[in-house]
């Protein structure tokens, strides 16, 4: 296909994907932003300029138009145009890679199945990450019995600039660690034993809340069995507040009582919580390089919230007067602010979006609109919420803004949930192989990059980096 041509092509093009396996859809962003979409203006700029193919396939011809603004920023569109050749070609998978081929640990990009069309696209969403050791796009044909017969790159080197890692953490959450379930127990063993070895001087292992299923003496020493089997000191442990440390599963008279009867089931079980972590408040902060790692929790029992029951999360007004003094605090470092929510705030994130039917936002609305309005002013902010097990490849797992703070769902190690509404099991897997997600978090001289991880997919094995959720903002 002639390079000229390419260029003055106009979005959308007909397109034929693939839905199997969660896969992003092409022609689609993977994470849907807001116009106003992160400032890059910060950094130098990219040259727009069109990547030809450096390894050509006789079957197809591969273009990438690169349009991101920020070194290793993936934005742009990758145009493949199939020839007659490609008959014998019964799917497409597109991957990241480098000189010696695609990468094995990185799921796919896009897959294309239904090859009736002439030109099949991927638009790579804005704030995509062209992973830090990837040098290349690379397109593959297969049989349909999955046989590789021919494949073609794309390099992508003119668009990175190498960058100084300053510190990593992790995000995790909702291990809901029991000792009835041996699947939750397993897949926070492979998370804590997969950041060991892929991050062995992390600054800090943050659990956002729900480490147990229940508040039960016995299943926090089971989470912390979990830990012990890989770590010997808990020193880089931080654990927040979750809605279950209040939940008793067998208590059928879970809101009943008057307020001095659920006030002293709150104590006693933010009691246990305390003595277990070794936290003394259910609100907090710690700087940690510098930047202030803010977590909030909830000071009354959970109760209803909008059909979820035992879900909401209450400030109250100390809290949120703490809550915009240390955000003060914070945004005079000039660093990043990292917020730890266990409940998401209303169409931000994965199982937050009303449009969609689901309810697993964490807040009443007027304790929502304070936190807004104590945040907005720190575009800076990172702001990590949990609980509605929603997984990354479900629609918006990260919102990012302009003068404004970033949204990221941190998914949940014991299970994912997907879908619409109330939502469903992920891939049908149930509790026992309900599959386990968290992120990784890299601060480097002038840009954060953030990474989804799979921890441990339905069929039990297989982990890999997801990337559809690989994310790089300039710090602001």
């Amino acid at each position: 296909m002639n390079k000229k041509i390419f260029l003055l092509l106009t979005l959308p093009i007909l397109v034929s994907l693939s839905a199997c396996g969660g896969t992003p859809s092409a022609s689609t962003s993977v994470a849907p932003s807001t116009e106003d979409s992160a400032s890059v203006s910060t950094e130098p700029s990219v040259s727009q300029i069109e990547a030809t193919p450096d390894v050509d396939s006789e079957m197809f011809d591969v273009f990438y138009q690169h349009d991101a603004k920020a070194f290793n920023g993936a934005e742009g569109v990758l145009l493949i145009s199939k020839t007659s050749f490609l008959t014998t070609v019964n799917s497409l998978e597109v991957r990241w890679g480098t000189s010696d081929g695609a990468f094995e640990d990185y799921s796919l990009i896009a897959q294309f199945a239904d090859l009736k069309s002439s030109d099949f696209e991927y638009e790579f969403s804005r704030n995509s990450l062209i992973p830090m050791d990837a040098t290349k796009i690379w397109v593959e044909g297969y049989s349909s019995s999955h046989e590789l017969l021919t494949k073609a790159s794309c390099g992508v080197e003119s668009y990175k600039q190498n960058q100084n890692l300053l510190y990593e953490f992790q995000v995790l959450s909702d291990t809901h660690i029991s000792t009835t379930s041996a699947g939750f127990y397993r897949r926070s063993v492979k998370a804590f034993t997969d950041i060991k070895e892929n991050s062995p001087e992390t600054s800090g292992i943050i659990v956002n809340g729900d480490i147990v299923d229940e508040s039960s003496s016995a299943d926090y020493d089971r989470f912390f069995q979990a830990y012990d089997s890989v770590y010997d000191n808990r020193d880089k442990l931080t654990i927040g507040l979750g809605n279950h440390e209040f939940i008793v599963q067998s208590e059928t008279d879970y809101a009943s009582g008057d307020e001095a009867a659920l006030q002293k089931k709150y104590d006693d079980r933010l009691a246990l919580w305390e003595e277990k972590t070794g936290n003394t408040s259910p609100y907090f902060s710690k700087i940690i390089n510098g930047s202030y790692y803010i977590f909030v929790g909830t000071t009354k029992m959970p109760e209803n919230l909008d059909g979820n029951t035992r879900a909401d999360c209450v400030l109250g007004s100390e809290q949120v007067q703490w809550l915009e003094d240390t955000m003060e605090l914070a945004g005079k470092t000039g660093k990043p602010i990292y917020i730890f929510s266990h409940g998401s705030l209303r169409d931000t994130v994965s199982g937050s979006l009303t449009e969609l039917g689901q309810t697993w936002y964490g807040y009443q609305e007027a304790e929502e609109a304070q936190i807004r309005n104590i945040i907005k002013d720190y575009p800076q902010a990172l702001f990590f919420s949990s609980h509605s097990h929603w997984c990354f490849e479900s629609a918006s797992p990260y919102l990012i803004s302009d003068n404004y703070p970033s949204f990221f769902n941190t998914a949940s190690v014991a299970y994912l949930w997907q879908g619409n509404g109330g939502g469903t099991s992920y891939e049908n897997g149930g509790y026992e192989n309900g599959g386990g997600q968290g992120l990784y978090v890299e601060v480097y001289d002038s840009q954060v990059v953030i990474k989804g991880r799979q921890f441990e997919a339905a069929d039990c094995t297989s982990k890999y980096w997801y990337s559809g959720y690989q994310v790089v903002l300039p710090t602001k």
